[in-house]
């Protein structure tokens, strides 16, 4: 006897992250595309009567998702939904996931041994439920995301994320000693960590991510930077959240530029077995008057960027989608490290086989 499959995600409950094959690439996970409206439609198979309409309804409205407002993730049941029914991505706004064993429909309580139920979801910035609709209401859906679209605030008046901004961490000379020693040594290209056959690697991807980076070696400069973290940074950090860091992991310079658009794709920090430990992200800039773009940006929580003042740090949950958008004019220098507590300390120890 099989386990009694859940109940679908309902209304203001968070969605439900799954990692799923899609068109290019194998293991594609729906959780680095938050930030924008979703329409999620688990139809099954194209053959169904009542999903080949829906998904009719979305091909004739496909000016809705352009990628960075809106997204429709269709998940197929199917093999020949992309050999025989054109359920293939298109450039942009239109992606589908491969679901031939329905997990993802058990997933979100749709399916079980015998029968399958066809849904759509509509899905907010914050990646929760909106509307969770029987397949045949998808015009309905459709309808609430273009009101929903037009009725978002200014820019001016977008939400803030859960950010701690703090100026005046590093003194200014301090700033232009660290850039000074980036450029004294030879910057390596910087990759991001994923998991792959259950080993976290790093992963150079121009697509992804453009940035080099620099070690801190020197043992002075170490302490140096040390000392002002946890004399001027800590003990805010402590205030703001109610939590004590114990541990810096990396002391990282890394250089964006304006020459190759230097930028970082929407990512969370602590998704591999190597960076679980991590509870924290710091951004220390050392340059912010000197270039343009190379802001933080949450898009969970709006659209609103963030760019500390030189010297200032932007502090953030480690579980907080974000990235780095171009650099357009300039170069933008950065301190990147990590923080964790002890807790976090035995996790990283019990993973540190599973890294490289």
């Amino acid at each position: 006897m099989s386990d009694p499959r859940p109940a679908p995600p309902g209304f203001g409950e968070p969605a439900r992250f799954f990692t799923a094959q899609t068109d290019g690439v194998d293991r594609y996970s729906i959780e680095v595309a938050a930030g924008r409206f979703m329409v999620l439609m688990i139809f099954g198979a194209l053959s169904d009567p009542r999903s080949h309409a829906a998904h009719q309804a979305v091909l004739a409205d496909t000016a809705l998702f352009n990628d960075s407002d809106a997204v429709f993730y269709g998940v197929s049941g199917d093999a020949r939904d992309r050999s025989e029914r054109g359920a293939v991505n298109a450039p942009f706004g239109l992606r589908y996931f491969r679901d031939y064993e329905h997990k993802i429909a058990r997933l979100y309580g749709l399916a079980d041994d015998t029968h399958l139920q066809p849904a759509v979801f509509l899905i907010d910035r914050a990646f929760r439920i909106l509307m969770a609709e029987s397949i045949e209401d998808t015009p309905l859906v459709l309808q609430r995301l273009k009101a929903e679209l037009a009725a978002e605030p200014p820019l001016q008046d977008s939400p803030f994320a859960p950010v701690l901004g703090l100026p005046r961490i590093f003194e200014p000379e301090f700033c232009t000693q660290l850039i000074a020693y980036f450029q004294s040594k030879e910057p390596r290209e910087s990759g991001f960590a994923i998991d792959i056959d259950g080993r976290t690697l790093d992963v150079v991807h121009g697509a992804l991510k453009r940035r080099q980076d620099v070690t801190v070696e020197d043992e002075d400069l170490l302490a140096e930077i040390e000392t002002r973290m946890r004399e001027r940074l800590f003990p805010m950090i402590k205030r703001a959240f109610n939590w004590r860091a114990t541990h810096i992991e990396r002391f990282l310079i890394c250089r964006y530029s304006e020459a190759d658009q230097g930028f970082f794709f929407p990512h969370r920090d602590d998704v591999t077995a190597g960076s679980a430990h991590r509870k924290f992200a710091v951004t220390l800039n050392l340059n912010s008057e000197e270039y343009e773009g190379g802001e933080l940006r949450f898009p969970e929580f709006g659209r609103r960027t963030y760019k500390p003042p030189t010297g200032g740090a932007g502090v953030f949950c480690c579980s907080l989608l974000h990235e780095a958008t171009p650099v357009t004019r300039g170069v933008r220098y950065a301190l990147v490290p990590f923080l964790y507590d002890n807790e976090g300390a035995a996790v990283r120890e019990a993973n540190l086989g599973l890294v490289g």
